[in-house]
């Protein structure tokens, strides 16, 4: 726990590091000269007393303190106490506990007794656990102390402003790297702080700072302050210094705040500054050009904020950086335009350079190799130091060849130049960086191959992604490694035909993804007998069985695995084995009963060929998310123990045969936000209770206190079933609700107005955001989908799932008008309501409806004129207003007429363009109306016969010809002869 408190900010600092070593020298050598064990150095007995009351006082689970007992009286003796040599005074008392001690951290509580160690100067409490009591008030008391130490103590609530009586202290640590959103440490201002002017190392990461708006200038006043560090303090502005009182300032940290926008013109005088910490704010705007004055600078991090404009260029002249981060993580980070400069060869002391996702173009510049020249260094007493170690350009667009000069990169450890645009070969000269630790080259356009004259001088290499580029892995199956390898990323890149052999040697991998690798045949036995933490060999040919599964996260879809589902491992996680060939039932998988608690998450084996009931064992798989037993062959109703199922958020049942109604069990899924229960044989009323999944707040996992808050129904497919009965009005509450298809059942009465009150339907929506496909629910990499009928024909939705919105209530008996409502959900993009028996005109205010890009109304009884809003629907690709008895001229407009006839043939009042004949006449058409009286096909049968007719007449007419010339040779040679009589 407490070994986060050393980061790699402090570490890559040499120089703060050096100045914080001649700091706690000078502090030592204050009292340690006098600090020692002679004979004549005697426990003062009222000292003594006062440490076994504190003693009595704290929890010592392992007995750390086990020294500290009344017939021992040299108290000077004990663990962590140090005495005056002469006096016998307790100068320090050391009770860290530190990482990989093998006694447990202290607790309890802190005695006022140590007021009585007058003469303490260095009291560290660090890294022990006070389960959030107060930090005591009487710490001010202790006037003497020079050095305190609190940090990651487990302390919270309200820092005292006693503290501020410690006029003689120089070190104070009161940072929690643990942050505690019950119980944190705060402050309700920070006057306090003035009142330690020897002040000169403060950190305070995780205080929650916000109500102290004056806290630049407090610490402004502390004129002998070096370091000070404010991470994750919610600080929210910077308010303008007239005046740097702290110009001595050499390590300053305010990463992980709200600041957004300040003036950092302060920023000039802060000369001596080697380490400036900025990240994970959002400050806009440009880099500070202040910046730049700051010579002796040596870290720098100003990744995830929200600078943009041109590339700061000036930032590759401040030549004595060695750790350099401007990188970007999220949307509406820092995005720089332009291209990576050439300068960029002047930082020639960097070992760290992070500029991944920030927008740069162009090419790698060669100067890059000036980063790696092997020199001495100005700041290690003219001592070699070693050369670039990090290197991150991922996420970028640059362009053009692999950077050949990195090959001059000897020390480099990490390399990143995933999703961009390079391409061309891969250099031999990459295989001698021995150093090379992690390389990663994803997404790019490189091709050729990848040899073992890239790979076998990588000794180190632990970690190795080249996916998809257009790369072919050229490796022997005998090869031997010279590595150990941890994760293989090798997807889209061509791998086969054969299983690569030479992965048996590598004994520590634990991520694997050969996706898309044109891998054929069986996999090795070993394989499968081996434990992983995330295996994705998905979009292959694979065939064979597989016997036992013991990975966490294993991806095996699309392939041709066949026989019975496989063992799987209780602590699997997600498990996709969907368009596959396996057989046979559910049961053996899901229901044999073991010891340990089922993790698994997320199950999908659709598109297999799995048939008998649904298993009645749910109740041992409590943590199922996402469930997608698809387009497989089961039967039989919904088990009740699917109620156990209460983190389901998404379930597929798509494509089976299962029938009956739908259990009332099922609502205890009250968290579900995509069903699909489509293709199945269910019967009875459409659910009234289904309209009250819409989202509420739940624990994140069992046994934890964070809360999350469930989307809500958001994807309902019911489509082609059985259903009967009205359209429950409860759908209505469904407010996230995004597609709504209950097409092709039985369904009658009228659509329901308040459909009008879809919110997620009100609105366009510009966003791709689909909680189950951003990681954002519960993490998972499988991606939700749903297939609708859209334009006529039927998508898979995946990628794009959350910028779709539609209803279809298609093929039903629906009566009744189109609810006027309807036209109020403008950011709908598909509504189709053909084949019912609606009524009344077209809504006059459809053309409001101006995301529509389908829209079917055909084979009902509705009239009237087409609205001439329909004709301003922009974006509507498909219409069909076919079989209905509507009048009149069709609207004019480049939109309306640029669709087929057909889109409006079977109207015989209809007239205009496109309705018009071969001479530029406008006519009527002759097409016969279907008779929507007709309560069972609504008179599309003869149609429907029709299309149906058409292939069978051409089979029986082709054969009724090639029969006879198949079979009689007479017959065969008199037609060939008369053909070769033809040609004459």
């Amino acid at each position: 726990m407490c070994a986060s408190k050393s980061t790699s900010l402090m570490e890559l600092d040499m120089g703060c590091l050096v100045s914080l070593l001649f700091f706690l020298f000078i502090i030592a050598t204050k009292f340690d000269c006098c600090i020692g064990h002679s004979p004549k150095a005697l426990c003062r007995e009222e000292e003594r007393e006062a440490l076994l009351s504190f003693k009595k006082g704290v929890d010592d689970p392992s007995n750390r303190l086990s020294s500290w007992v009344s017939d021992h009286e040299e108290c000077c003796n004990w663990e962590g106490v140090l005495c005056h040599n002469t006096t016998g005074h307790v100068l320090k008392l050391n009770l860290r506990w530190k990482v990989g001690q093998y006694a447990s951290s202290f607790g309890g509580e802190i005695s006022s007794s140590l007021l009585d160690l007058k003469n303490l100067q260095y009291l560290d409490l660090s890294c022990n656990d006070f389960r959030r009591i107060n930090i005591p008030k009487f710490f001010g008391s202790l006037s003497n102390l020079r050095y305190l130490n609190l940090s990651n103590a487990g302390f919270g609530g309200v820092i005292p402003h006693q503290l501020g009586n410690l006029s003689k202290l120089h070190y104070l640590d009161i940072g929690d790297s643990h942050y505690d959103y019950r119980n944190s440490l705060n402050v309700e201002d920070l006057e306090w702080i003035s009142g330690l002017p020897f002040l000169e190392y403060l950190d305070m990461t995780n205080v929650n700072l916000s109500k102290a708006s004056n806290w630049l200038h407090v610490m402004n006043k502390l004129h002998s302050l070096s370091v000070l560090l404010l991470p994750s303090c919610e600080l929210l502005a910077i308010d303008p210094l007239p005046h740097v009182n702290f110009s001595s300032l050499i390590t300053l940290d305010l990463s992980y705040n709200d600041l957004i926008t300040s003036s950092f013109d302060w920023f000039v005088d802060l000369i001596s500054l080697t380490t400036l910490n900025l990240a994970s704010n959002e400050i806009h705007g440009e880099v500070p050009s202040a910046v730049r004055n700051m010579t002796s600078l040596r870290f720098l991090d100003l990744s995830d904020n929200n600078f943009v404009g041109s590339f700061p260029d000036w930032l590759f002249h401040i030549t004595t950086l060695e750790h350099l981060d401007l990188r970007s993580h999220g949307f509406g980070s820092n995005k720089f335009e332009g291209k990576l400069p050439h300068d960029i060869g002047n930082l020639t002391s960097i070992t760290y350079l992070d500029l991944s996702f920030i927008s740069l173009e162009g090419e790698v510049p060669r100067s890059l190799g000036n980063l790696c020249s092997f020199q001495l260094s100005n700041f290690s007493c003219y001592r070699p130091r070693k050369s670039l170690q990090f290197l991150s350009l991922g996420g970028n667009q640059l362009s053009g060849s692999f950077p050949h000069t990195l090959g001059e990169c000897k020390s480099l450890e990490y390399l990143n130049l995933g999703m961009n645009r390079l391409s061309g070969p891969i250099p031999i000269s990459l295989g001698g960086i021995s150093s090379l630790r992690y390389v990663n080259i994803r997404e790019n356009l490189f091709k050729g191959s990848l040899s073992t004259k890239h790979l076998a001088n990588l000794t180190s290499l632990k970690s190795l992604d080249a996916s998809s580029n257009l790369l072919t892995v050229q490796v022997s199956s005998n090869w031997t490694t010279p590595f150990q390898l941890t994760q293989l990323y090798l997807g889209s890149c061509l791998v086969g035909p054969a299983f690569p052999a030479w992965l048996q040697t590598q004994k520590n991998l634990q991520s694997l993804n050969m996706s898309y690798a044109g891998i054929i045949g069986v996999i090795p036995a070993w394989f499968w007998t081996r434990s992983y933490d995330e295996v994705d060999l998905s979009h292959n040919q694979i065939t064979g069985s597989i016997p036992s599964l013991h990975s966490s996260y294993m991806y095996l879809g699309s392939n041709n695995f066949t026989g019975p589902l496989p063992q799987i491992s209780s602590d699997m996680e997600e498990l996709d084995l969907s368009n596959n060939m396996f057989y046979g039932s559910l049961s053996p998988m899901l229901c044999r009963r073991t010891k340990e608690e089922n993790f698994m998450g997320d199950l999908d084996v659709s598109g297999n060929l799995l048939s008998g009931e649904l298993p009645n064992c749910w109740m041992y798989w409590s943590e199922l998310a996402m469930l997608n037993l698809g387009n497989n062959n089961l039967t039989g109703e919904i088990p009740s123990s699917m109620s156990s199922l209460i983190w389901l958020s998404s379930l597929h049942l798509r494509s089976n045969r299962l029938s009956g109604d739908v259990p009332v069990s099922l609502k205890n899924c009250s968290n579900l936000a995509v069903l699909d229960l489509s293709e199945n044989e269910f019967t009875g009323s459409i659910p009234a209770w289904m309209g009250k999944f819409n989202g509420k707040f739940i624990r994140f996992f069992p046994g934890f206190d964070e809360t999350t808050h469930t989307p809500g129904l958001m994807v309902l497919l019911l489509h082609s079933n059985k259903f009967n009965g009205n359209i429950p009005l409860e759908l209505c509450h469904l407010h996230s609700l995004q597609i709504l298809d209950l097409g092709n059942n039985n369904l009658s009465g009228t659509i329901p107005r308040c459909f009008g009150h879809f919110s997620s339907m009100i609105k366009p929506s510009n966003s791709t955001f689909f909680p189950f496909n951003n990681g954002h629910y519960f993490g998972f990499q499988t991606k939700d989908t749903a297939t609708v009928v859209m334009k006529g024909l039927e998508y898979e939705y995946e990628n794009n799932l959350g910028l779709l919105t539609g209803i279809d209530l298609s093929s039903n008996k629906l009566s009744g008008g189109i609810p006027e409502e309807l036209t109020s959900l403008h950011g709908l993009r598909f509504l189709n309501l053909s084949h019912n028996h609606l009524q009344g005109k077209i809504p006059v205010k459809i053309g409001a409806m101006t995301s529509l890009e389908s829209l079917d109304l055909s084979m009902n009884r509705l009239s009237g004129f087409i609205p001439q809003g329909m004709a301003t629907i922009s974006f509507l690709s498909y219409l069909n207003l076919s079989y209905n008895n509507l009048s009149g001229k069709i609207p004019s407009g480049t939109q309306l007429q640029g669709f087929s006839p057909f889109s409006f043939i079977g109207n015989p009042e209809l007239y205009g363009a496109p309705l018009t004949d071969d001479c530029g006449e406008e006519s009527k058409p002759k097409s016969p109306i279907p008779d929507n009286d007709d309560t069972e096909d609504n008179g599309w049968i003869d149609i429907k016969w029709f299309y149906l007719g058409i292939p069978w007449g051409f089979v029986v007419g082709f054969w009724a010809i090639m029969a006879p010339l198949a079979f009689k040779g007479a017959w065969r040679h008199a037609y060939f002869r008369f053909l070769e009589e033809m040609k004459y």
